[in-house]
């Protein structure tokens, strides 16, 4: 999977557990049965469901979940399609072949800085999924979604029961799975104006990031 040009800036709610999270799952089940079984399923993955924004359920997830508590939170209208999912192999294998082929939706890398208004909170490695399709089809996406954990190996005791009964603690995805230097001269050998030297090292190991995918509308 390749990495996206740009990373991720997230502001999350000062109250928001980041140390130890007591409902990395259930919390889901307040917007949908399928989001709270996709919580479940990333957590076995050795990932997690940071947040998904569309135009139908505006922007929850585990760290949007003061959005699930806001009256107004109908009234914001997101155009476009983005789901953030943490970093692990496995997560990254499964996407690398569900997505590979897909036009419509974008999977790659990046890093996501949270912070608290000023406050930084953590970097971590990121999987980031984006449509700039407006008309995206949200409820056929999540069943695709959902559907392709069927035939995965399940961890075994269950993470996500243990992860609701005792907590999870979240921590920073570093840099150990990327050789930064070997990316960094990849890229600058990619864009030498030379055929040959691109057939040698491959594509480009970043790729744009869509320029627009969505817009908030406080109506």
């Amino acid at each position: 999977m390749r990495y996206w040009s740009t990373d991720l800036d997230l502001e999350i709610a000062s109250w928001f557990p980041f140390g130890v999270d007591y409902n990395p799952i259930s919390v889901n089940s307040m917007h949908s049965p399928r989001l709270k079984r996709i919580a479940e399923l990333c957590l076995e993955m050795g990932s997690e469901f940071f947040f998904m924004t569309s135009i139908w359920s505006g922007c929850v997830g585990n760290l949007m979940r003061d959005n699930f508590y806001k009256d107004n939170a109908s009234k914001n209208l997101s155009l476009g399609f983005m789901m953030l999912l943490g970093y692990s192999p496995r997560m990254e294998q499964l996407l690398v072949r569900k997505f590979i082929d897909q036009k419509e939706i974008k999977a790659g890398v990046a890093f996501c800085s949270m912070w608290n208004k000023t406050l930084f909170f953590e970097n971590m490695k990121v999987i980031i999924l984006v449509s700039d399709n407006v008309l995206f089809s949200e409820d056929t996406f999540l069943a695709d979604f959902e559907s392709m954990f069927e035939n995965e190996p399940r961890t075994s005791p269950s993470i996500s029961y243990f992860a609701e009964k005792f907590g999870y603690r979240r921590f920073s995805m570093s840099y150990e799975t990327d050789n930064l230097t070997q990316l960094r001269i990849s890229k600058l050998l990619y864009e030498m104006e030379l055929p040959e030297t691109r057939q040698m090292v491959g594509p480009s190991p970043e790729m744009p990031f869509p320029p627009f995918f969505g817009i908030n509308l406080h109506l």
